[in-house]
């Protein structure tokens, strides 16, 4: 693996130099480079693998150079180590796949972690090119056919019954004998988590079936591969090719031992009993019901036909406690105890989808018994897609749950103190409009003062007091009305302009109205 530096210093060079030296990382040959042009005539020269490069530097920085090995196609995995912390320089280094951006001086312990990653990148970038030479000889055309039959039966687009199969098996250029074949079905689960490792999904694909057909070539079998969806694959073993159902079991432990070593990713094999072939789309839709019913990461074989333990959810104790602790603005606190009872209930190895659909309907009555007292309804918290599509997979898994908690608590908590800022932001704008009925008192105006948008203010206001805004500012302007009526000699006219209405005709009108009688009338009585 052949490293190459690029620093306009000759001094930041040698002293990068010498602290890799002392990591052992087993670097082949560590080049050095003092300006764009010497990098560029050493990328012609030799294999560079990685590069820690600095970014400021004359006739051409660090961002150019990375421009230009990304434009001449190479993958080079790069570091860039800065003496500038500079916003635009992280964004564009992002940009251009650089996997790290670190501010000089960096002690050895930084770039010793910085550099396992970059060796690691390198790792996988030559595996995924080593299966994209492989490909490029693998034969389709007869595989194609035979995956998609295998595909439609698993799916159950192949109806069960023989007469049906035999004429799909023909359509397929199939051999009729398989009709009468019994199979070991199994469903096969590998995606990656983390989005630094994603491969392209058909070079992915290609990897994990050469992975399981190299393994069960090893063990003389020639199984059938589907693909049925970007994470599932069903893997299909003729009865005949193992001895009993023990063998096959240690050929799935095999399976899953390889893939794990070699590739990226979670891998999950749920394997049941041997099926006629007749009856493969139930057999494989029971082990995707199973799957589907299983919160673990854990990569493993999964025997689908082991008893179940039944354990019944237990709701979590602090579920009171979170409310007040919620109501105090402790999310830290909520977020820790609940992800506590998660992981706990994930630790004992029975916990399935099903207690997580609960937990998270336990958590929500908290979530939404607190925004019934506020006088809040839920969709407060649904006001986008994200958190739609979050909600949607919070039951998946652990992991997925955690996400949800995370935003929901935060989306919460935002919530709670929006609810408290309209309520204070209400009497501000309810006391402005009684000192000021003289005025132009319109939405838009009357939102800035509280620094809300002039819809929203509407929505509060309407939410809080139970009537309009503009309802409350005509109350008020009669109530004033009323009171200079009684209490002064002031003409109608007058009152009418102190009220804040803009002429007497309007005035009269909306308050016999409201009334029942004429100011004059009012006034007389």
């Amino acid at each position: 693996m052949n490293l190459l530096l690029v620093d306009d210093e000759y001094y930041s060079i040698e002293g990068l130099r010498t602290s890799l030296d002392s990591l052992q990382l087993g670097m082949e040959q560590i080049y050095c480079a003092y300006n764009m042009q010497q990098a560029q005539e050493c990328f012609q020269s030799h294999k560079i693998d990685i590069m820690i490069s600095d970014i400021e530097m004359p006739k051409g920085s660090g961002l150019d150079l990375l421009k230009w090995v990304r434009d001449q196609g190479y993958n080079t995995v790069t570091i860039f180590l800065t003496s500038y912390a500079n916003f635009n320089y992280a964004s564009n280094a992002i940009k251009l796949q650089s996997i790290d951006y670190l501010l000089k001086p960096v002690d050895n312990t930084q770039l010793n972690d910085c550099m396992m990653v970059a060796i690691d990148k390198v790792r996988q970038l030559e595996i995924q090119e080593s299966y994209r030479e492989k490909s490029k000889y693998w034969d389709t055309s007869k595989k194609k056919l035979e995956e998609q039959f295998w595909s439609d039966i698993c799916t159950q687009i192949i109806p069960s019954e023989p007469e049906q199969i035999a004429k799909e098996l023909k359509q397929y250029h199939l051999p009729q004998a398989v009709l009468s074949q019994h199979f070991f079905i199994g469903l096969l689960q590998a995606y990656m988590k983390n989005s630094e490792n994603r491969w392209e999904i058909n070079l992915y694909e290609y990897a994990i079936k050469n992975v399981v057909s190299e393994i069960l070539a090893a063990e003389n079998i020639s199984p059938y591969l589907a693909r049925i969806s970007e994470k599932q694959f069903a893997v299909i073993i003729n009865q005949e090719a193992v001895t009993d159902r023990s063998h096959y079991m240690q050929v799935c432990g095999k399976i899953l031992k390889a893939l794990t070593s070699s590739l990226p990713g979670l891998f999950q094999l749920y394997i049941g009993n041997e099926t006629p072939l007749e009856h493969t789309g139930q057999a494989f839709k029971a082990l995707c019901d199973f799957a589907r019913n299983n919160i673990s990461e854990d990569c493993k074989v999964i025997d689908t036909m082991k008893p179940a333990v039944i354990k019944s959810y237990t709701s979590s104790p602090f579920l009171n406690e979170w409310t007040n602790l919620l109501m105090q603005h402790k999310k830290k606190e909520v977020k820790e105890q609940a992800l506590h009872f998660l992981y706990q209930m994930q630790k004992s190895g029975v916990a399935s989808r099903s207690d997580l659909i609960r937990f998270n309907h336990d958590f929500m009555q908290v979530i939404y018994s607190i925004l019934e007292k506020n006088g809040e309804s839920a969709n407060r918290l649904f006001d986008n897609n994200t958190s739609e599509q979050i909600f949607e997979q919070a039951c998946n898994s652990v992991a997925s749950m955690e996400i949800w908690l995370n935003h929901v608590i935060d989306v919460f908590d935002n919530c709670l103190l929006a609810i408290k800022q309209s309520d204070s932001s209400i009497e501000q704008i309810k006391k402005y409009i009684r000192e000021h009925l003289d005025d132009d008192l319109n939405r838009k105006k009357l939102a800035s003062l509280v620094y809300l948008s002039p819809d929203y203010l509407s929505h509060v206001f309407s939410e809080k007091t139970g009537e309009s805004l503009s309802t409350y500012i005509l109350n008020e302007r009669i109530k004033k009305a009323k009171e200079l009526l009684l209490l002064s000699k002031n003409s109608i006219r007058d009152i009418a302009l102190q009220s804040g209405f803009p002429n007497i005709s309007y005035f009269s009108r909306q308050f016999k109205s409201l009334t029942g009688k004429t100011p004059q009338e009012f006034r007389k009585k």
